[in-house]
């Protein structure tokens, strides 16, 4: 084996080894309750035996849809969920071009942190100084409080199109579990650089049953971090992948799979889709453009731990 290959080898090992004991130390000081379901819920078997012992009414979509506050009028509930089912992936969801622009304008003008660090907070247009004066290397660069702070956000999380798909697929009321935005620098990255930017093959437990959507806020090409989907990964995986859960390998992924269930998805500004996050899913490392990304998550539960809101006390400046 090449010094290398030994190297590589090395780096997985250690970041499994960091994942677990990370999993374990947050759920136990913040909540265990999260961290029971997230031993159980990576199984199909477990996951179908809480939802059934868990089992609430659901509230029917078409009740709550109006379409004067719905961004999505064109956008089919049925024709979305039942994908999802099957694929576990369902695109062009797009956001108008009135609600992307106020999002990118949000973005330049309020402070993102540098690798979700509260005390690493700097402009994206002075982000080169920013890594100078820390003397870090920023993999991305996060945002707190978004719904908060933006109004076009949190009218998005509210959405009652989405909230009908969120509702109808997880088969209960959604609860609205979080939202995410955040720059993936371009650049060269390790291996264990990857893995904390979620740049390698994984697949999330946020709850028994859960649902994402993101929105492309930058043009995504192939050289500008496309989002990459295993299509129909949420329903079948190897004990492997179960039992020892860790970042998969494209070649480990791509031989089980099939490269033809590996969607690549590029878009301009504003380009939406829903996955199921039980899908095996990567960003690609941007090489030549940074790549801004929201994520808007419904789940049955809301455990507390996906929310980006962050006391004002805690955010520092560089």
């Amino acid at each position: 084996m090449s010094i290398s290959l030994f190297n590589n080898y090395l780096n997985r090992i250690y970041s499994k080894f960091y994942d677990i004991c990370y999993e374990n130390y947050k759920g136990l000081t913040k909540n265990p309750r999260w961290l029971l379901m997230r031993k159980i819920a990576r199984f199909k078997t477990g996951r179908a035996m809480m939802i059934f012992f868990l089992k609430r009414s659901v509230k029917l979509y078409s009740s709550v849809l109006s379409e004067s506050d719905c961004y999505f009028p064109d956008v089919n509930v049925d024709d979305v969920v039942n994908t999802l089912k099957t694929e576990g992936l369902y695109l062009e969801i797009n956001l108008p071009q009135d609600i992307v622009k106020e999002i990118i304008e949000f973005a330049h003008s309020t402070v993102c942190y540098g690798n979700r660090k509260t005390n690493m907070g700097f402009f994206y247009a002075q982000k080169e100084q920013a890594q100078t004066k820390s003397g870090k290397h920023f993999l991305i660069g996060s945002y707190f409080n978004t719904s908060l702070l933006c109004p076009a956000i949190k009218k998005l999380q509210n959405d009652p199109k989405l909230l009908a798909i969120a509702t109808k697929y997880l088969d209960a009321q959604a609860v609205h579990q979080g939202n995410l935005m955040w720059w993936s620098f371009s650049g060269d990255i390790t291996y264990r650089q990857k893995s904390q930017a979620a740049q390698l093959f994984h697949y999330d437990i946020d709850d028994y049953r859960f649902l994402k959507f993101f929105f492309y806020l930058t043009d995504v090409d192939d050289q500008s971090g496309p989002h990459i989907c295993v299509r129909g990964s949420h329903n079948k995986k190897k004990l492997s992948h179960l039992w020892l859960r860790k970042r998969e390998t494209d070649q480990d992924i791509s031989d089980y799979y099939g490269s033809e269930s590996l969607v690549k998805i590029c878009g301009k500004a504003g380009f939406g889709f829903a996955e199921d996050p039980l899908c095996f899913h990567k960003g690609i490392t941007p090489t030549h453009k940074d790549r801004l990304i929201l994520q808007i998550e419904f789940a049955r539960t809301d455990y507390g731990m996906q929310q980006d809101f962050r006391a004002a006390s805690l955010l520092k400046y560089i």
